[in-house]
């Protein structure tokens, strides 16, 4: 069977719709998170997750833009220069879509090929886990301590780095990266994500073109430092 494993898209339609071209043939998708926020293509981002009925937890951008859209008034009242990403994609999303942000779990499980994972989004911010113990514990914490001791692999996101860590033999925690964008230490501009065949984990980067993607950044109205960190993730290296 192939899974393919992915994270924060970030509004990334044009990411999100490369990778499944190369990866039409997968099994199962399962999605850590952060779809929304930014990125310009919020709306298209969740109707692909929800066309292809991917199985999500709940990231912290997406809470953010849940928030955001609960508390804050319509973008046209937001100033210009105190527009952000949150206030564009809030005012994109219709309040259905918004339910739907807002009703995704902190964390499920499941089994694939006889093994199994927990999914959830982020573990102590931008921390790696170390040790069996700290594995354990975290488990416990997000899901209840008798299907906890059960979990043999961890997929978690957030931190936009890739990573396949053995804790023991049976045991271990994956991040897949981000589908959309990179930290500001890597300018790497691929999208990256993961991809599970019969228990055998791949992490995969994938060119795609971001000329549309740079040309709809350039044409947002948003405050100067959100319009700059578009810039840096899709702009021309």
């Amino acid at each position: 069977m192939k899974t393919l494993i992915l994270s924060d898209i970030h509004s990334n339609i044009y990411a999100l719709e490369a990778i499944w071209r190369a990866e039409r043939d997968s099994d199962l998708i399962y999605c850590a998170g952060d779809l929304v926020d930014y990125g310009p293509y919020p709306q298209e981002v969740l109707q692909w997750i929800r066309a292809h009925e991917v199985p999500c937890v709940q990231g912290n951008h997406d809470a953010w833009v849940v928030q955001h859209y609960r508390t804050g008034g319509p973008l046209a009242e937001v100033p210009v220069e105190e527009r952000a990403w949150v206030h564009h994609n809030a005012g994109l999303l219709t309040g259905e879509e918004i339910a739907y942000l807002e009703q995704l779990p902190r964390a499920i499980t499941f089994a694939i090929d006889g093994i199994s994972y927990c999914m959830t989004h982020l573990y102590q911010d931008y921390q790696e886990i170390v040790s069996i113990h700290a594995y354990e514990h975290f488990l416990n914490e997000i899901v209840d301590s008798e299907r906890g001791a059960a979990i043999q692999r961890l997929i978690i996101g957030h931190t936009h780095r890739q990573a396949v860590r053995y804790l023991a033999d049976d045991l271990l925690w994956l991040n897949p990266g981000s589908v959309s964008y990179r930290r500001r230490d890597d300018p790497d501009q691929t999208a990256h994500y993961a991809v599970i065949v019969d228990g055998r984990i791949s992490l995969q980067r994938l060119a795609y073109d971001l000329t549309p993607l740079r040309a709809c950044v350039d044409n947002l109205s948003l405050k100067a430092t959100e319009l700059d960190a578009g810039k840096r993730f899709f702009g021309p290296r």
